[in-house]
Formats: structure tokens, sequence, C-alpha cells
């Protein structure tokens, strides 16, 4: 008799994509699509059942080609889906385990996500609103959490792929005393500055952002620091403190009053008077070996994100265009900090990273299959 194989039972996982037709919504279909074979080695059957972005939504019990899915979703028409009947229709839909992809940057999609999870519903999503959420939200999402036993997979919150938001929480876990830190958080900002340093005009730089997918196409909320705010609060969250985005000291990078235009194109356009200052401030910061970044800090119970110079010989000044990093300082960190760096920004990683974190959710669905050796003794019972 030949041994038999170590393994996982094959287990169906039915899947629903919000935001199937945006950028990374299209890429984590496209993974499901071409990745069987990782699908496979993590045990797992995904099937997509539900597609929806902020026009359309289709189910389908019997599920939906995952190659197929955003053009069907386009071709659907009209319906614009309300976001509590979409979640409603969801807690009704599945046979078989089912994980919510949310790959939206929508609060009322992020409001959902308490009824997925008391339902034992995982969620897996790039979308910061929700870990970032005030603290109503935040508190039922922890408590819907610790009820089911369901989670929030968000690791692409912050970071992209970096693994910046799953070290703090476990030195959190390890009882560590964070006592304070510094990152870059912002890969859009990162790109925006370090094209500056190499000549551009800051209107100019923000539509290559745009045009490779590192910003939004209404960048307003990067620009504006709102989203590395986001991000500062989510990593606090991690080291245990409550906070809210209102207390995190925020400084844009342009003035204000130019990101009031909800018109993307005549937002980008009207970027052009701030151009000049910030080739001032560019030429200035290299005659004084100087470099602009935007910095998000925590020191003495101080949380803020804001541009600020670093000298030429900071870790930061050394960052590649759309780079993240984090040093941080602690207990355990005490004779020299722990740094963490590498690209933060992008479709391409920001999707493997919510793939990544698919599979890993749908395993807690996955059975082992006893392993059963050359003599036939079950390794489980043995």
């Amino acid at each position: 008799m030949s041994a038999g194989k170590t393994g996982w039972a094959a287990t169906g996982v039915d899947v629903a994509v919000i935001g199937a037709t945006g950028r990374v919504g299209r890429r984590v279909l496209g993974l499901l699509a071409a990745q069987a074979g990782a699908c496979r080695a993590a045990g797992v059957k995904p099937r997509v059942v539900a597609v929806a972005n902020s026009r359309s939504s289709l189910l389908a019990r019997d599920g939906i080609a995952a190659a197929d899915a955003a053009a069907l979703l386009q071709g659907a028409g009209p319906t614009t889906p309300d976001a509590a009947l979409l979640a409603e229709a969801l807690l009704r839909l599945g046979s078989q385990p089912l994980v919510v992809i949310d790959c939206t940057a929508s609060s009322a999609v992020a409001a959902q996500y308490p009824r997925w999870l008391s339902a034992g519903i995982d969620v897996v999503t790039p979308n910061k609103i929700a870990s970032s959420a005030d603290r109503a939200l935040a508190h039922a999402l922890a408590a819907a959490q610790a009820a089911s036993g369901a989670r929030v997979w968000d690791s692409t919150t912050v970071g992209a792929q970096l693994p910046l938001l799953a070290t703090l929480r476990d030195l959190h876990r390890a009882g560590d005393r964070v006592e304070r830190f510094e990152a870059v958080l912002s890969g859009t900002l990162s790109y925006v500055l370090g094209s500056i340093r190499g000549g551009a005009a800051l209107s100019a730089a923000v539509r290559e952002a745009v045009q490779t997918g590192y910003a939004e196409p209404n960048p307003a909320c990067d620009l504006s620091g709102e989203d590395a705010a986001r991000k500062l609060v989510i990593l606090l969250r991690a080291l245990g403190h409550d906070l809210e985005l209102r207390d995190v000291d925020v400084v844009p990078l342009v003035d204000a009053a130019l990101l009031r235009e909800e018109n993307a194109a005549r937002l980008l356009g009207g970027l052009e008077a701030a151009d000049e200052a910030w080739r001032a401030r560019a030429a200035l910061a290299e005659v004084r070996r100087e470099r602009w970044v935007y910095r998000a800090s925590f020191e003495d119970g101080r949380a803020r994100v804001g541009p600020e110079r670093v000298a030429d010989t900071h870790a930061f000044a050394r960052l590649a265009p759309c780079e993240n990093a984090l040093i941080l300082h602690s207990a355990l960190y005490s004779a020299a900090p722990l740094t963490i760096a590498g690209p933060g920004a992008g479709i391409e990683l920001t999707a493997a990273g919510v793939f990544g974190d698919l599979l890993a959710a749908a395993q807690r669905y996955v059975a082992p299959v006893a392993f059963r050796s050359a003599t036939g003794v079950d390794a489980a019972a043995a």
C-alpha cells in the first residue's frame, strides 16, 4: 500500500467582490481566475457568487466565472444598489461559507461590516474607512468579531503588501511598549514628492500618479493628508491606542482651498497654482542637502502627518518614489530601531495582498485531511 498524502480537503468558499470594476477589484477577479493552483495549494475552492459596483450588482448562487464577472457586471445596466440592501442580499445568498471582498473606498459599504461579521462572514478589504472609523463603528466591529470569530482582513490598508500592520499587532500582542515611531505611509505622496525632487512640476507629478494607479482618479484624499492620517490611526489602533481621525494633526500637501474642487479634471488643473511654490521648496531643500517627505509620526502621545524636510542622510531621504517606511523605537527595539521599508502602493501589489488575505480568511473553513501512513495507520489517531 502506498503512503497517502498529507494535505487539506478542498473546501468550497463563496466570494462576493464589491468594487468589482475598479482597478483593484478587476485585478483581484483576474487573480481568482488565474491562480487556481494557489487556491488548490491552500485547500480552497473559491466561487464568485456576487459582484457589485456603485451602479449595479449581480448575484448568482451557482457562481459567476471570475474572468467574466467584471464584464458581465458592466453589461448588467444601472441598478444603483443600496449598500444596506446589498448587505442583506449577501446574507441570504450563500449555500457555503462566504467571504466579502470590499475593494471600494465607500463608507456606506464599510458601515455594513458589523452585519456580515455578526453572521460569521469574513471581510477582506483594502478600504481604510472601517479600520480607521469613528469609535462607534470601531467598537461595533470589535464586538462583532469577538462574538462570531469572523475577522476583518485589512493588511493592505497600510503599505499594500508590506508587513507594517502585522508587525505592530504582533508587537502589541507580545507586550512590547512602543515609545515612538515615524513613517512614510502615503505611496502617492512619496511618488509625488520624489518626482518633484527629480524636476517634475507638482501638477504633472500628481497626474502621473493618477495615471499609473498610485493615486485615485480624484487625488484630494491623498493631497489633503486624510489617507495618510487614516493609515496612522490604523497603525496606532494596532498598538492598542483608542483614537480617531480627528485626534491626528493633519497638514495637507497643498492649500486646502485647492482641494475643494470635486471634479477631478478641474482639481488637477487647479494644482498648477502650487507648482512654483513646490519648485522653490524643492530647490531650497537641495541646497540644504535635505529632502521633502510626507511624514507620519507618533511621539509623546501626539499623532501627526504633514510635509517635512529631512536630511539627505535620513533613511526616508533614500526612499524610492512610492516606497513606504516605518522606523519604530520600543522597549524591545531600544538598542536600535526596527525599520521596515519597501514599495507601498500600486494596483498589482494591493490586489496580490487582497488575494493573499482571501486565502487566509478562507482557510479557517478548511478541515485537515488525516495523514495515512504506508501501514494504513491514521496519523491523527496514532
